[in-house]
């Protein structure tokens, strides 16, 4: 069997691709800094999630807690 070559990464940018290791460093660092920014929007956006989920349980609890009867509370003579 013949080893399958292995294709190189490309970059997709407004339909049109682009080989990375035919880019300048300089372009390289770009990609490298969009890749990075990218997967820091992701990881914020599931911490703004998570936090949005706690507040929310939070809100909840409180309302039920609010709601709840007050226990009678004995009065020493």
């Amino acid at each position: 069997m013949a080893k399958k070559e292995k294709e190189k990464p490309v970059l997709t940018l407004d339909d049109k691709e682009y080989i990375i290791e035919d880019m300048t460093d300089e372009q390289k660092a770009m990609v490298n800094h969009i890749n990075d920014l990218q997967n820091k929007q992701n990881t914020n956006q599931f911490m703004a999630d998570q936090l949005q989920v706690g507040k929310e349980a939070f809100i909840n609890m409180l309302r039920t807690s609010l709601d709840a009867k007050p226990e009678e509370v004995e009065v020493e003579a």
